[in-house]
């Protein structure tokens, strides 16, 4: 389908996966020529797909990335990008390669006073059971903005089951119980190998190099304009004569001065609201990450818009709490492989075959896993990365007796030596150790309880030229914090305003597999 107008522009706010999406959509599906084609970014291209560093300086990323044969659309995009390494291979041809090559087989999932636990039995009551099962049969409209904790005994998070879910995705209690409905349902398939991880892939790379940089070489290949250090501060509109409204203007600033852009009549605005990464902080092995400060425009800009217009959503029930949605992450970068050896006679597992260690008893509820030998390109053969993070960042340590944001690289490693039993080695694995931690204001704040209204549709009512995309914009069925909901509402943009709605499946649906659904309350009766 080709809809394009010579004339026509496409202005993409925000740089992250939905945005880098959509600007392959208008091309690949809609015809348009890249230069027409035109991203503002604030800070990095990628949005919460980064990751940097080096082996002398330390690695770092936000966070890490994992998927599934559930990500339809995501594996569709990828299959016309060529992959970094070899332009004859699509990155979808190369992810599932490297996963057929080194799949996870995690023998070591749940880790207590450093001895693994068993957890093939997830450890429910018949209770348990029953509520488990009715949350997932259970309509949404029903659960409303009801919380975790409202649906289950306070004896259901002390399960295995609880432990192993709630640290792979990121649950808290209070979260959105219509949020973990969805989940449940997403991964239905996930149910049999929730111990071993085995149905779980991962890229080659870290995401940004193995997604992200292959999708902006073939976007600047196309003549896409990639425009940093814009911030975008608010969109105004005019009445058009069919009632609704369309954005002329947008309001932006560059290095302190006014950068606006009008926008013609038949141009598209594409907005990104939000973000699950705005405002990190940095520390360092030997200091802890500065406090976070309002610094990024991206929740602003959403304030903004939701002042002028009810349909834009309500971004106070995401971003109003940051005491319930803050994380720390930490990238480690090893330069040689004294841990490693120790983790891998512990867990029976080669780096990035393990999958997810996750510290049953630590007051942190600490999770990490190591990457696959490189996950950076330029990673020399001797040197390690893994990263981890902290469920319950705001409680006191057990050893260093601190919450995760008051710690520096040196005294989480020191926690999470502790836990496993390694307190009289602790200065011989601290040697060569470089810990990055990263405090990260908003991470589960897509999580959080929501009515109808709180997150706006991809193509707000009444207006003509806009459209939203991210993790805050409301995708019925389709489950957030994942590359696949991004780059679902990408599509959804694109082809609403080019006309063609229905060109986008539907997402995923657990309860339209049968065996996926027979194989998970199997799982569950165990």
């Amino acid at each position: 389908m080709n809809t394009k107008r010579p004339d026509r522009k496409a202005y993409l706010v925000g740089g992250g996966i939905a945005s880098l999406a959509a600007a392959v959509y208008l091309i690949r599906d809609g015809g348009w020529r890249g230069n027409d084609i035109r991203i503002l970014e604030e800070a990095t291209f990628g949005g919460s797909l980064d990751a940097g560093g080096s082996a002398a300086l330390g690695y770092s990323m936000r966070g890490s990335r994992m998927y599934g044969p559930a990500y339809v659309l995501m594996y569709e995009l990828l299959s016309r990008i060529p992959s970094l390494d070899d332009p004859a291979k699509s990155v979808t041809q190369d992810t599932l390669e490297f996963w057929t090559e080194a799949p996870w087989d995690d023998h070591a999932r749940l880790v207590e006073r450093g001895r693994i636990v068993d957890a093939a039995s997830f450890g429910l009551s018949d209770k348990n059971r029953v509520d488990l099962i009715g949350l997932m049969m259970r309509g949404e409209a029903a659960l409303g903005a009801r919380r975790i904790d409202e649906c289950f005994g306070a004896d259901f998070f002390g399960t295995r089951f609880w432990l192993m879910w709630c640290s792979m995705f990121g649950f808290e209690t209070w979260h959105s119980a219509a949020e973990l409905r969805r989940y449940l349902l997403r991964f239905l398939r996930l149910f049999p190998d929730l111990p071993t991880l085995k149905i779980i892939q991962s890229t080659r790379y870290n995401a940004r190099d193995s997604i992200v940089r292959p999708i902006m070489r073939w976007l600047e290949q196309q003549g896409v304009q990639f425009d940093s250090g814009v911030q975008v501060t608010d969109l105004t509109f005019e009445a058009r004569a069919d009632g609704r409204k369309a954005v002329r203007r947008i309001s932006a600033r560059r290095q302190g001065a006014d950068a606006d852009i009008e926008v013609a009549p038949d141009d598209f605005v594409i907005v990104t609201l939000g973000s699950i990464t705005a405002d990190s902080s940095l520390g360092s092995m030997d200091a802890s990450p500065p406090p976070p400060q309002r610094r990024s425009g991206a929740w602003a800009l959403w304030e903004r818009l939701a002042a002028q217009d009810a349909a834009f959503g309500r971004p106070g029930a995401f971003c109003g709490d940051i005491e319930r949605t803050k994380w720390v992450t930490f990238t480690v970068t090893h330069a040689d492989d004294r841990f490693v050896r120790r983790m891998r006679a512990l867990s029976g597992s080669a780096p990035g075959r393990g999958g997810l260690v996750t510290l049953a008893d630590s007051s942190w509820r600490l999770t990490f896993h190591f990457f696959h030998l490189p996950a950076y390109p330029d990673q020399p053969p001797d040197t390690h990365v893994w990263w981890g993070y902290g469920l319950f960042a705001d409680r006191a340590g057990d050893f260093v007796g601190k919450t995760m944001p008051e710690c520096s690289g040196r005294e989480i490693l020191t926690e999470l030596y502790s836990h496993l039993g390694w307190q009289d080695d602790l200065p011989t694995l601290l040697e060569g150790a470089n810990c990055v931690p990263c405090l990260l204001p908003y991470t589960t704040s897509q999580f959080m309880p929501r009515s109808p209204g709180d997150r706006p549709p991809v193509v707000p009512p009444g207006t003509a030229n806009l459209a939203f995309v991210g993790q805050y914009c409301e995708i019925p069925d389709n489950v957030v914090y994942t590359v696949e909901y991004s780059i679902h509402a990408a599509a959804l943009a694109v082809a609403s305003l080019l006309g063609a709605p229905g060109m986008v499946p539907p997402a995923y649906q657990g309860l339209d597999h049968p065996h996926a659904l027979v194989g998970a309350i199997r799982r569950v009766l165990e």
